[in-house]
């Protein structure tokens, strides 16, 4: 008997030792390909998506990219293209088109989110870009368990599934080779951003390189208030090149039926049957019945542009790039404390002059309904020199509301006693401001900034300075000079220190004062998803001419538009009132936040599998009045919001507790 029990130790200590060795094949497998193979490479990627509209409503129209079959007739459509991803290196390439086609109206394309999981990384730590958690990587061991079933010819069925139900994590099998660890096919299934999925796939031969796929089959389902949408996806990777000489003779679909490399099923070729009917009919219908020029105006016009992104190339070489975030539509609406319901509005534009020289513009708005304040941003960058980051940059922007107590008493000292005013208001001033400054990276160590600011800060409440016979806008006009030091290069810390000198004067400057900030940043990065944020920076007023100063610094002021879990949360105090921001001479910050998926609220059953990423936070500062003002906050973020809840004390004392949502819903749509 003790033999026996002996022996079976052995065996079990022997397959936990196959198991344990295996997975560390698996995990070294990629440091064993040759990836120079893909220095030049061009890889010609066939696609095709078969759509269901199962169930639609009003709601389906503002999802970006489903305006055109939220509106249309049709149930059923079918898309398919061929391009070519021109490879420089591992992480460096462009897709270039080649041929389209799609029953979608307008040949539009629909579900561009699908296109991220048919490009899966299963050896790296983060399988889709920057989500879900590779089983096959090292670091997520913890997060998965594994079984294992020895097959013939020296293959291994590894079957996995995660320790808690969570959105980042995916279940599945795969087929790997025990002696080297390589997959060579397998299946996974999911749910991230309100898509469940299915992913059928086969790794590459030695033909292309075996960390990548060769074919990949997606069985996708959306599924958001109401409406069900289904998608069916193929992709097929190292077809052969398109010949050209025999592009110019065939049409698109016979040009596509010339590349497919599986014949399309009966359901698929009906749709293409019915599509091509009715718009026989359509065009017969056309000439007979003149359409309404407003239902075509506002239907594929107005109403398209409204709701959905608006992405264009334009130019000879198509060498600049417009996007604009939808017009109007209800998911791109936010809400404060301070500044109620907001409308955030987004326009990005890049024109490349050559490969060294381009033109960035970025139009950043929103608009405060209870501030009745529109809030913008428009940065102006001509870059000269990318390899050294060299530009030079024009912005405008009106900034946030800002306050001054004491032009405020000096305004109610001498405005006409029983004289009405809105209390709420009258102490701030609009900012207008306006910036020119150069940057150049004289070295991975050394930036060098230098430039003019100027500030137009004018009374809210106009009206009341006017009948206290107080001045109600204000003037200061700024040289400034930065420097950078990164001791340890790009990837270490950042050091800043800034000098800023207003003087009275200068291009009818009314204002003199002089300022001087440091700040040093860090952001440790321990994985893909788990980092640590620090930053800590203090500024102080060395000059102050006149009592009429505003006290505004640059690296302590308030975000008067809050853009959700990517904005710089880990650098703001959420819960300290405005006016706390321009009332000392000087300022002391810290701020760190520690940024990890499946940290706590992960592993409460029902709620934890939506929890995409939580944070940590704590703040601390000093100014006039606040030694010290602290806070600490715990956040998550869903497909839907991104939540942060915060506690503050003052001076050592309880200061309340506050909530911070932003709106995260189709955000990487």
């Amino acid at each position: 008997m003790i033999f026996v029990l002996l022996s079976m130790n052995t065996i079990a200590q022997d397959e936990g030792r196959f198991d344990v060795s295996l997975l560390n094949r698996i995990y070294d497998f990629p440091n064993s390909v040759d990836t120079t193979v893909f220095h030049g490479l061009d890889i010609y990627t066939y696609r095709k998506l078969k759509i269901n509209v199962v169930r639609r409503n009003l709601i389906l129209f503002p999802i970006p990219t489903m305006y055109r079959i939220a509106h249309s007739k049709a149930r059923d459509y079918i898309e398919e293209n061929f391009s070519v991803c021109h490879l420089y290196n591992t992480k460096d390439y462009t897709i270039e088109r080649l041929a389209h086609t799609s029953t979608i109206p307008q040949q539009k394309e629909t579900m561009t989110r699908l296109q991220k999981f048919l490009t899966p990384k299963f050896y790296e730590e983060t399988i889709f870009g920057n989500s879900m958690l590779s089983p096959f990587h090292r670091n997520n061991r913890a997060y998965y368990r594994f079984q294992f079933k020895i097959l013939h010819d020296n293959q291994v069925e590894i079957t996995f599934y995660p320790k808690v139900n969570n959105t980042q994590l995916v279940t599945g099998g795969v087929i790997v080779e025990s002696k080297t660890g390589r997959i060579r096919w397998g299946k996974i299934a999911g749910e991230f951003d309100m898509i469940n999925f299915t992913l059928n796939f086969v790794m590459s031969d030695d033909k292309l390189s075996p960390v990548i796929p060769q074919r990949c089959e997606l069985n996708a389902k959306f599924k958001f208030m109401g409406n069900i949408v289904k998608a069916q996806n193929t992709a097929i990777y190292g077809m052969p090149a398109l010949n050209k000489d025999s592009v110019g003779s065939l049409t698109m679909r016979q040009l596509m039926d010339s590349i497919r490399h599986d014949t399309l099923t009966t359901e698929e070729n009906a749709i293409y049957t019915k599509y091509y009917a009715a718009l026989a009919q359509d065009s017969t219908e056309a000439k007979n019945v003149k359409r309404s020029w407003a239902k075509r105006f506002f239907w594929d016009v107005l109403g398209d542009n409204l709701l959905n992104k608006i992405s264009s190339n334009y130019g000879n070489g198509n060498q600049g790039q417009v996007n604009i975030n939808p017009l109007f539509n209800p998911l791109y609406m936010g809400y404060s404390g301070r500044k109620g319901y907001y409308y955030k509005f987004d326009v990005r534009n890049l024109y490349n002059f050559s490969t060294n020289h381009y033109l960035y513009t970025r139009l950043k708005a929103g608009y405060s309904f209870k501030q009745r304040q529109l809030y913008f941003t428009l940065p102006i960058e001509y870059h000269f020199d990318k390899r050294h980051n060299g530009y030079v940059k024009l912005q405008l922007g009106n900034g946030n509301w800002i306050s001054n107590g004491m032009l405020k008493d000096e305004m109610l000292a001498s405005l006409p006693s029983n004289t009405p005013y809105n209390g709420e208001r009258i102490d701030y001033f609009r900012d207008f401001h306006l910036t020119i400054e150069s940057s150049y990276d004289w070295s991975r160590h050394i930036t060098l900034q230098v430039g003019m600011v100027g500030h137009k800060r004018t009374a809210v409440e106009r009206h009341t300075y006017q009948q206290a016979h107080v001045p109600t806008s204000y003037t200061s006009v700024a040289p400034k000079a930065e420097i950078i030091w990164r001791p340890t290069g790009w990837r270490g810390p950042a050091v800043n220190v800034a000098y800023e000198r207003s003087i009275r004067g200068l291009m009818d400057a009314d204002l003199a004062y002089e300022r001087v900030e440091f700040d040093i940043q860090q952001i440790v990065a321990f994985n893909r998803l788990k980092f640590l944020s620090f930053r800590a920076g203090c500024g102080f007023y060395t000059l102050i001419d006149g009592t009429r100063n505003f006290l505004d610094y640059s690296n302590f002021r308030d975000n008067n538009i809050p853009d959700g879990w990517y904005d710089e949360w880990t650098g703001e105090f959420t819960l300290l009132p405005s006016h706390w921001y321009n009332l000392s001479r000087y300022y002391v910050r810290t701020n760190a936040t520690y940024e990890t998926p499946l940290l706590a609220l992960s592993h409460i059953p029902l709620i934890g599998r939506y929890i995409e990423k939580e944070r940590i936070y704590t703040n601390m500062l000093f100014v006039t009045h606040l030694h010290p003002y602290t806070e600490v906050g715990y956040g998550f973020t869903t497909r839907w919001v991104s939540t942060g809840v915060f506690m503050a004390h003052r001076n050592g004392r309880f200061d309340g507790v506050g909530i911070k949502i932003g709106l995260e819903l189709f955000r990487q749509w």
